[in-house]
């Protein structure tokens, strides 16, 4: 008999990406996400020794829902969505796989990941010192790419599929960039182009080969995975320098720290920066409000809830 169930493949990446594509009812683009989603729990499963669908217990993904709960608090997902998102594709897979049996794993009672919003108490932005240190330990592109991040505010996957030369032609032209490769749902935004961005550009479409910041003749998945492996190897997640982004924003736009970085409670916010600023606690709000839902935008997000886990 052969492995996963009987899915038409030995190998459980191929052969979840099979149960997607010919049992799931899904559109495209869902079939699409899940099937992203699901390399992802495979190779968190080849890490950990699993290499086969009959080896996949609750347990081992209530542990996988943990770990995605890990990097919620380390600041890899600003909402708890994301987590629920992949541990959902996990269920979906195995349900296929195994006919309806599978015992769904629930990502609030049985993994602990958030529900609702998720509010940070401690900031997850990557310090100055630890980005210039992860910079100095890793290669050119690399490098690059995490400045993309921490500069424009672009995702992961958005400062890869950078196209940094039309961005440098565009900024010079107008004062302006437009990020649509790789964004959430396929929105387009605009960020004014500063300084301290193009000179960022500007390096960036000195590496760049290709049509991105890919190295030609490698797909974006392989990238990705490299570019993890270097990340894990030096200990980081690159999720932090959205973060730094968001909050070096937030003090430009407010001339005052966010929450996090001032190490105020979420609650009384307000009244620390009416005091911070000193202005009415009604200033304040709108200070507060004005600056997060501009950082929110610039960020890619289309609520301002969003902007209390980059900012609390």
């Amino acid at each position: 008999m052969s492995k996963n169930y009987g899915a038409g493949s030995r190998d459980m990446l191929i052969a979840g990406r099979l149960l997607l594509k010919n049992r799931s009812a899904n559109g495209f683009k869902t079939k699409s996400d899940y099937s992203d989603r699901w390399r992802l729990f495979c190779m968190y499963a080849e890490e950990n020794g699993v290499r086969k669908m009959e080896a996949v217990t609750p347990e081992f993904v209530i542990g996988y829902g943990q770990h995605l709960q890990r990097q919620l608090e380390a600041g890899v997902y600003s909402s708890a969505s994301a987590p629920k998102n992949y541990l959902s594709v996990v269920n979906c897979v195995m349900r296929l796989a195994t006919g309806g049996q599978w015992a769904t794993v629930r990502p609030g009672k049985d993994c602990g990941i958030e529900r609702r919003k998720y509010i940070p108490k401690e900031s997850k932005a990557m310090p100055e010192t630890k980005h210039q240190e992860v910079r100095q330990a890793t290669d050119d592109r690399l490098a690059t790419l995490m400045d993309l991040q921490r500069v424009l505010g672009l995702r992961f996957k958005e400062s890869c599929l950078f196209d940094a030369k039309h961005a440098l032609k565009q900024a010079d032209k107008f004062g302006f960039i437009t990020i649509e490769a790789g964004t959430k749902g396929g929105r387009p935004r605009r960020l004014t182009c500063d300084d301290a961005m193009r000179a960022v550009i500007e390096v960036a479409a000195g590496i760049q080969k290709g049509a991105s910041m890919i190295p030609k003749g490698m797909t974006y998945v392989k990238f990705r995975e490299e570019c993890y492996r270097q990340g894990k190897v030096l200990g980081i997640s690159f999720h932090p320098e959205r973060h730094a982004f968001a909050q070096q924003r937030y003090r430009e736009l407010v001339n005052a720290p966010c929450p996090l970085e001032a190490g105020w409670e979420h609650k009384g916010r307000l009244e620390k920066l009416a005091d911070y600023l000193s202005v009415s606690v009604d200033e304040a709000r709108d200070i507060d409000r004005k600056a997060r839902l501009k950082i929110s935008t610039e960020l890619g997000h289309s609520r301002l809830e969003i902007s209390n886990a980059y900012l609390g």
